[in-house]
C-alpha cells in the first residue's frame, strides 16, 4: 500500500517527469466493467477454490500493469461472486518465487508480494483497502483520498484502526517460501467478506460499486510487478477515479 512508488503520491510532483506532473485524463480507456454474479452453494474457507460455485464466479483476468505498459509476467486470476450476507474472492496466483516474511496483522506487505482489494459501495475519496499475502497475513484499513479537479490523488491517508472482524481468509500455496533457488508454482488465497464488515446491506440486482484489484509480484533478478485489474494509468494504485465498476447481477 504505501510503497515509495505510492508515497510519492503525498509529495506533489516528487520524483516525476514533467508528463508524469500532468497526466492527461481526458482520454484514457474507460476502466473496467464486471458483473458480478449471485450465488449459493457452501464453501470451506482452505483456499482450495475447487467447490463448485467457484466455476460459476466471474473471473477477472488477466491482470496488467498498472502503468498500462503490458501486460502481467505471471498469470493473475480473480473469481469473483455475492450472496446475501457477504462478497467472494478467489485469488489464483502462479509465482515461481514466492517472497513473504510478514504475517502480523497490519504489516507493510505492499514490501513483499502481496495482492489487495480496494472497494468502495459510496463516494470515490473513501474506500476499503484489504490485502492478503501467501503467508496468511490480512491487511485492513479505511483510505481517504483527496482528489483534484481530474480525479487524479493529492494525497491520502489510511484509518489501520479499521479491522474487518468478519472476514475469514484461507491460503493455498505450492512451493518454498523465501527460497529462489528452486520454482516455485502458485499461491491461492480464498476470502469470505460480509457486507457488514463494509457498513453495508447486501447490494441489490444492478447495484453499482466502484473496485480495483492488484498485486506485487517479485521475482529474484527481475523488475516488480504492479499489477491491476483495471489499470490506473497513474502512478500508484491509489486512484479512485481509475477504479473499475462491478456491477451486481440477478
Amino acid at each position: 500500500m504505501f510503497s515509495l512508488a505510492l508515497l510519492s503520491l503525498l509529495v506533489p510532483g516528487a520524483g516525476l517527469s514533467a508528463e508524469e506532473k500532468s497526466p492527461d485524463l481526458e482520454a484514457p480507456p474507460a476502466p473496467k466493467r464486471v458483473v458480478v454474479p449471485k450465488l449459493h452453494g457452501p464453501i470451506k474457507v482452505d483456499g482450495k477454490l475447487d467447490e463448485r460455485v467457484w466455476a460459476k464466479a466471474a473471473v477477472l483476468e488477466p491482470f496488467y500493469k498498472n502503468d498500462g505498459s503490458g501486460r502481467e509476467r505471471e498469470h493473475t486470476e480473480v473469481r469473483l461472486w455475492y450472496d446475501d450476507q457477504a462478497l467472494y474472492l478467489g485469488w489464483k496466483c502462479e509465482d515461481v518465487d514466492i517472497q513473504a516474511t510478514f504475517t502480523n496483522r497490519d504489516s507493510r506487505f505492499w514490501e513483499e508480494e502481496v495482492v489487495e482489494f480496494f472497494v468502495t459501495p459510496r463516494e470515490l475519496k473513501r474506500y476499503f483497502e484489504l490485502q492478503w499475502n501467501p503467508l496468511g497475513g490480512v491487511f485492513d484499513a479505511i483510505i481517504d483520498n483527496e482528489l483534484d479537479e481530474k480525479g487524479v490523488s493529492k494525497a491520502f491517508h489510511g484509518d489501520w484502526s479499521y479491522t474487518a472482524e468478519g472476514m475469514k481468509s484461507a491460503v493455498k500455496l505450492q512451493g518454498t517460501v523465501n527460497n529462489s533457488k528452486d520454482k516455485d508454482k502458485f499461491w491461492h488465497v480464498e476470502v469470505v467478506l460480509p457486507f457488514a464488515d463494509l457498513a453495508e446491506p447486501a447490494p441489490k440486482a444492478k447495484d453499482v460499486w466502484r473496485a480495483n484489484f492488484y498485486r506485487f509480484n517479485r521475482t529474484k533478478g527481475l523488475p516488480v510487478e504492479e499489477l491491476s485489474w483495471s489499470p490506473t494509468l497513474l502512478p500508484g494504485f491509489h486512484q479512485p477515479s481509475r477504479f473499475g465498476y462491478l456491477e451486481f447481477g440477478e
